[in-house]
């Protein structure tokens, strides 16, 4: 039976309620049937109700419904909806729904013409219906996101396949991506092919184009969204288009430095939004978008987004574990509904997300990463030349052995998968996110039925993957019984750092930056005083930012992130403007695009955070995007006066405007061109009432010279 849920209805169109009362008993009661009367109304409702059939009759005047069938047809939102069109009395041509001409040249997906009594004419509409409700069936079961229910679902071990698209529209590596989507479509064993987004930060065809063809294939897409090349404008406007086209899987990421390979070189980065700002777009989205253009607000059609995002537990060093777990605190509450974790090799880092979840009752279902491993790529990940992946000495050694075997180690590779599948099974994983350059669809369904066939004995392979990197922390302590973690914490000695230039910072925000500060009540006045004026302005502004370039090496954004990333710049310091937590390139605490040059921002943050007993601070708060309206404007001021985030997450209102003084009466003029004041209203005497009598019919009564002045509109900062 159809299930009576919002998108589970029949929109009858007709004048009458004959066709209503016919289509109802035809069903017997399911799926929900609604009633159009008019041409007008019938579109309306089909543009907002989005029914699964619409079932069209007889509309008053003649031939509104024949301009219906065109409209639904041509609509972007309703022409994929099934139509039937019913004539109830076909001998009477005044009545037909659509007149012979019209009839050739209909587009409908079923057409009926009813004869005989009442009883008969049920009948007769029944068997369109039902072949119909098969259409709505399979319209229904398209709307089932078959990954989101395979992650929800418990008793599912829910399998990806990662796909990474080639540079080029008419290539065979392309060929090869949509080959293996019909596979995958076909065995049944996969919930959805993952498709990069310019993997390496080197183009490649787009990942939206491809997804919504592997959405037609019959699996669900899972699309690679990295805002390293994209605003906030665009982000939003692929979404909706995949949103129109059916696709809802997303993976919010960061994404790697753009790669020189582009075009001329290498491209200008965007990095307008980070992945936990990401997140909340989608969330907004899935809510129902709310804009306001000319004074009038709107509220868009909520999306259907099924949104994850990524963790990297594989971090050697304390300050950058600690933040990839603060940033996945936000990424959670950010909207964050799976997350699957970047490309290692050691079970015990496996367990240590999710026990970190588990410990902060997070209930997120989690993939491991399973990435088929050759000894060329292993060379390169141990080198650090893919940010985030880790692949240890004592990996790489035995990858080097393992090569020298007549199928160069290809058996082992696909053995250390399938017990990579099985141990993740077993520590209670929601999938595996399976890769790797090369994989065939027999690679992948070969690991997933090893895999279960291996789960009951997962423990036994753990020693396999006790690759520890160097001196690397770990969030909780060692259960030595295991080889584990326990829900233990372990000691964090890292030491903190006290650069004089960061002391110094604190100091003056404690004082000038202080909301609740003497200093700041008293500069605040003086604050919007310079603001409403050009050239002080504009002198202010340089002595700022020539400041703030000496310490900080401003860009002078205006919408300044000093106050959350420790007083260290997210835009001049971080080449992804990183504005949350890091992301999940660095290695060995060296910043991905600087290796062995420049120390990642967030773990110099946590440094010298710790040493205040701060560093939690980092995940405390979101940080919105950057405000470009307020570029090479006065950071100082904008916070001053209530503008920029910082201002506005403590609560910092903008000084109230002041208001004009009432103008005094026009003073009357003499005959002889003299002024003098208007004379003013007699106040009534004590002992008299205070109403005033009735005019005369015939005479208008002066306005008082007393009237209040109107009030000035206030002023805009």
């Amino acid at each position: 039976m159809l299930q009576n849920k919002k998108g589970g209805k029949i929109l009858v169109v007709s004048s009458g309620t004959e066709l209503v009362e016919m289509v109802k008993r035809a069903v017997d009661g399911n799926p929900e049937i609604i009633h159009a009367t008019t041409m007008q109304q019938g579109l309306d409702m089909a543009r907002k109700e989005l029914p699964e059939i619409i079932a069209l009759g007889y509309l008053e005047p003649r031939g509104a419904a024949f301009e219906l069938h065109r409209r639904l047809r041509e609509g972007w939102i309703t022409k994929n909806i099934p139509l039937l069109i019913v004539d109830i009395n076909p001998k009477d041509p005044a009545k037909r729904a659509l007149s012979i001409e019209e009839g050739m040249q209909m587009e409908a997906d079923e057409y009926i013409s009813l004869v005989g009594d009442e009883r008969n004419a049920v009948t007769q509409l029944a068997e369109p219906i039902a072949r119909l409700k098969e259409k709505l069936q399979d319209r229904l079961q398209l709307r089932v996101n078959t990954l989101k229910e395979a992650i929800l679902n418990p008793d599912v071990f829910a399998v990806t396949w990662e796909q990474i698209p080639g540079r080029g529209a008419f290539e065979m590596q392309q060929e090869e991506l949509i080959e293996n989507a019909q596979r995958a479509a076909r065995r049944g064993k996969i919930h959805a092919m993952s498709v990069t987004d310019n993997p390496g930060g080197n183009p490649a065809i787009s990942t939206e184009i491809l997804c919504t063809e592997v959405k037609k294939l019959g699996i669900e897409p899972l699309v690679h969204m990295a805002f390293r090349d994209k605003n906030r404008n665009q982000c939003e406007s692929l979404l909706y288009g995949l949103a129109a086209l059916g696709v809802r899987n997303v993976l919010m990421l960061t994404g790697d430095y753009p790669a020189t390979s582009s075009f001329n070189s290498r491209p200008k980065p965007v990095f307008d939004l980070d992945s936990v700002q990401g997140l909340q777009l989608v969330e907004k989205m899935n809510q129902g978008m709310e804009y306001e253009a000319q004074g009038k607000k709107t509220t868009l059609a909520p999306t259907d987004f099924f949104a994850g995002a990524a963790v990297s537990p594989f971090k050697a060093v304390e300050a950058e574990l600690m933040g990839q777990y603060f940033k996945l605190k936000k990424k959670i509450e950010a909207g964050a509904k799976f997350i699957i974790t970047q490309v290692g090799y050691d079970a015990r880092k496996y367990h240590e997300v999710l026990t970190w979840l588990k410990v902060h009752n997070y209930n997120v279902p989690v993939f491991v990463n399973i990435y088929l491993l050759p000894y060329g790529a292993a060379r390169v990940m141990n080198t650090g030349q893919i940010p985030g992946c880790v692949v240890t000495d004592k990996l790489l050694t035995k990858l080097d052995e393992e090569r020298n075997a007549k199928d160069k180690g290809r058996q082992t590779r696909l053995d250390r998968a399938a017990k990579m599948y099985a141990i993740a099974k077993g520590m209670g994983y929601a999938g595996a996110h399976i890769g790797g350059h090369g994989a065939t669809y027999e690679m992948v369904d070969y690991i997933i039925t090893k895999g279960e066939e291996l789960t009951p004995k997962w423990q036994e392979f753990l020693p396999e993957f006790d690759l520890p990197q160097k001196d690397g922390f770990y969030f909780f302590e060692k259960d030595e019984k295991t080889g584990l973690n326990t829900n233990k914490p372990a000691a964090r000695t890292a030491k903190a750092a006290h650069p004089p230039v960061y002391l110094l910072s604190r100091a003056a925000h404690a004082t000038l930056f202080n909301p609740d500060s003497v200093v700041f009540k008293s500069l605040k006045p003086i604050a919007k005083s310079i603001d409403g004026t050009h050239t002080p302005k504009h002198i202010f502004e340089g002595i700022e930012h020539l400041g703030k370039v000496v310490l900080f090496d401003c860009q002078n954004c205006g919408d300044c992130g000093l106050f959350d990333v420790a007083f260290l710049c997210p835009i001049s310091q971080c080449p992804k403007n990183q504005r949350n937590g890091p992301c999940g390139g660095s290695l060995d605490g060296w910043c991905e695009v600087y290796p062995k040059e420049r120390k990642c921002i967030w773990v110099r943050a946590y440094d010298r955070l710790k040493g205040h007993g701060e560093e939690e601070s980092i995940g405390e708060y979101i940080v919105p995007p950057n405000n470009w309206e307020f570029l090479h404007t006065s950071s100082w001021l904008n916070f001053y006066l209530g503008r920029d985030h910082s201002a506005v997450r403590l609560g910092i209102k903008p000084p109230e405007p002041k208001k004009k003084k009432a103008k005094e009466a026009p003073k009357a003029e003499t005959a002889s061109g003299e002024k003098k004041p208007a004379p003013k209203a007699e106040k009534p005497a004590a002992s008299e009432k205070t109403t005033a009598p009735k005019a005369e019919p015939t005479v208008k009564k002066a306005p008082s010279a007393e009237k209040p002045a109107p009030k000035a509109p206030p002023k805009t900062s």
